[in-house]
């Protein structure tokens, strides 16, 4: 906002060269002559400034504030591209044959079965129903991942039905290994706190989803409102 105001001053104020304070560091100023505004440098992330015209710039705050103004769908896209890497090396160990798996990847499940004794990543369990559950991931959900990052991350329509349906698909498969974990803890030799730190990191896989769910419901019911009300037009008309 403040970057924009200033962008403004010059453009109404029709100002060809500026003086300005710079700060030095540590609140020390001192003042500095601009003798073109035609163009700008803009600080676009991670320490990289780009040279944009006035009007660009204009135009590269107009869309950065589109994608602050929707923190559900940066949720959502941190979600699923940070479940690429967790599903294809931690999530999937269970299905792989084990010389497959590196030595490195190894010692992370054991280090985790040590810290929680989650009996899903154990796989000298035998647990049946959740392993078509690994199925599911691996052949639907992984590729899904892809999709719905690219149809986040460029704000794309066609994303919200299948994030939906994904949403809902999601949340009846967490929900049954919540559970698991806090009504059969005995049966799998869980103490309180390896019970409580497998439902902590389990429960968010749950609750994004489910934000997921109903973000993507209100936007396809607004979006089916709004055209009743053209057909509605149209046929009045």
């Amino acid at each position: 906002q403040k970057l924009k105001a200033q962008i403004d001053t010059i453009k109404d104020n029709d100002l060809k060269e500026l003086k300005t304070m710079v700060d030095l560091g540590s609140q020390f100023y001192v003042q500095g002559h601009i003798p073109d505004t035609k163009y700008i440098y803009v600080n676009v992330g991670f320490g990289f400034h780009v040279q944009f015209t006035l009007k660009e710039a204009l135009a590269f705050i107009k869309k950065k504030e589109a994608q602050l103004q929707k923190p559900i769908d940066w949720i959502l896209f941190v979600y699923f591209a940070s479940h690429i890497p967790i599903t294809i090396f931690f999530d999937l160990q269970g299905l792989y044959p084990q010389w497959l798996i590196p030595t490195f990847l190894s010692q992370l499940n054991g280090s985790y079965l040590q810290l929680t004794n989650d009996p899903f990543m154990n796989v000298k369990n035998d647990i049946y129903w959740f392993k078509s559950f690994a199925y599911c991931e691996a052949f639907i959900q992984l590729p899904f991942f892809f999709f719905a990052s690219y149809g986040l991350l460029k704000n794309k329509g066609w994303v919200r039905l299948p994030l939906a349906i994904y949403s809902a698909h999601v949340m009846t498969t967490v929900l049954p290994c919540l559970a698991e974990i806090i009504f059969n803890q005995h049966m799998y030799g869980l103490t309180d706190i390896q019970r409580n730190i497998i439902c902590f990191l389990y429960f968010p896989y749950f609750l994004i989803p489910f934000i997921g769910l109903l973000d993507a419901s209100r936007r396809i019911t607004n979006r089916i409102s709004y055209v009743d009300k053209q057909l509605a037009l149209k046929k009045d008309t």
